[in-house]
């Protein structure tokens, strides 16, 4: 598969990230810049399309406790080009 464009991506639709911006990893402590890139390859689906054009993503895992929910991981936005439709 390709290099997505925007026009090719909505909200809900699965994606993988391929690549992660330097911008984002940018000032963030060592262990954040690895867990971030931890994802490359990983499917994620597009939660967001902000103003700008940013894709919101998220990577992490839900654990329920009765009626009670939490959720642990990393959301953060990207440019389409490091995104490829599932």
């Amino acid at each position: 598969m390709s290099e997505a464009t925007m026009s090719d991506l909505n909200v809900g639709d699965g994606v993988v990230l391929v690549k992660v911006p330097d911008w984002l990893l940018k000032d963030l402590p060592e262990d954040e810049q690895r867990e971030i890139l931890s994802f490359i390859g990983q499917s994620a689906i597009v939660m967001e399309i902000d103003k700008f054009g940013y894709l919101w993503v998220g990577f992490g895992s839900q654990v329920d406790h009765g009626e009670e929910s939490r959720y642990s991981g990393h959301s953060f936005a990207v440019t389409a080009d490091c995104l490829e439709r599932q």
